[in-house]
């Protein structure tokens, strides 16, 4: 049991004053205590915010981060792409993606269980593959990886939707549609969409033109070098916490079909200004699956956005590349 006694001098200085509760983490029977001696006022942690802004420091080292995660995804991609022969399973899969990512000596452990969903599994959205259980990645199935790792100077968590053979047109067509959403949520203009309910229908808008749409939030805070899920913003439909210069955040949006299939793209952005302009700029550096892609039904300026994002990917990655692997994604250009 514990008494008032056990709780700091400082909190318990004196009876009367006013002491801000927040119920998402502090527990009824400190609050009970708390409130014997103090005037309750419920507020969230404002410690959320201050860590949701980081500084210059934190974004460049995140940037760094993502250098050599987008190197080790990227080798993966093209290993189960074009190198390997074998039949694996998707653990086998997720133990691959983790040895390319500990050739950093920067690389401590995963931020997040890895998710490696092929076929069916991939329509179930928290999926984790068990060795005892998992299916073998057949040439036919889309193939979703949601991983991250924790570097010594940042946090990554980026999903790649992969597949092995030219996917059926429904597939490709639906695959652009979340492509357009992911896009569109890139390309924000934070002065007029600035809370994350509004950029949370500009990444639906396109599935939900083919009355289609997915059932979790678009966009998630994430930590430095601390929790991959952070708050208090949010890209969902409920979120209307103020985007800010500093913030990290995801960029997610995705489709389901139970029983089928999963497809989900996702990159980490921060909240970038310059000037009078606030917009996000991508952490994230790993190629998009052309392969799933249908041309027709982007516009000019998807096209162009895919075009910059596949060159920077390729500038800044190549150089850690073997010379087939830099050929390889030099044609996502």
């Amino acid at each position: 049991m514990i008494n008032t006694n056990d709780l700091p001098k400082n909190i318990l200085a004196s009876s009367g004053k006013s002491f801000i509760i927040d119920n998402k983490s502090c527990s009824v029977f400190y609050e009970n205590i708390i409130k014997s001696k103090f005037r309750i006022i419920k507020r969230e942690d404002p410690t959320y915010l201050l860590k949701a802004i980081k500084n210059n420091t934190e974004i460049s080292n995140m940037i760094k981060s993502h250098v050599i995660d987008g190197v080790a995804l990227t080798k993966f991609i093209y290993w189960i792409k074009k190198i390997n022969k074998k039949k694996i399973t998707e653990v086998d899969a997720q133990i691959k993606l983790e040895k390319f990512r500990k050739r950093s000596n920067n690389y401590l452990y995963p931020s997040f269980e890895t998710i490696a969903g092929s076929g069916e599994n991939g329509a179930i959205v928290h999926y984790r593959a068990k060795k005892e259980s998992c299916r073998t990645i057949r040439k036919n199935d889309i193939f979703l990886c949601d991983s991250g790792g924790q570097y010594k100077y940042g946090t990554t968590d980026v999903t790649r939707t992969i597949c092995f053979k030219k996917p059926k047109s429904n597939i490709r067509n639906i695959y652009t549609k979340v492509l357009k959403g992911h896009i569109a949520v890139a390309k924000t203009d934070l002065r007029i969409d600035n809370t994350g309910i509004k950029i949370d229908r500009r990444a639906r808008k396109y599935l939900k033109e083919s009355k289609l749409d997915y059932a979790h939030g678009t966009g998630h805070g994430v930590g430095f070098f601390l929790n991959v899920h952070e708050g208090p913003q949010s890209i969902s439909k409920l979120n209307k916490v103020k985007i800010q210069e500093g913030m990290i955040l995801s960029n997610e949006p995705g489709y389901y079909k139970k029983g089928s299939y999963g497809i989900r793209i996702e990159n980490l952005v921060y909240v970038k200004k310059n000037k009078k302009k606030m917009f996000f700029e991508n952490l994230t550096l790993a190629p998009i699956d052309k392969e799933l892609i249908n041309y027709n039904l982007l516009t000019k300026l998807e096209k162009n956005y895919l075009f910059k994002y596949h060159l920077d990917v390729y500038s800044k990655l190549s150089k850690y590349l073997s010379l087939n692997e830099r050929k390889w994604l030099a044609t996502h250009i």
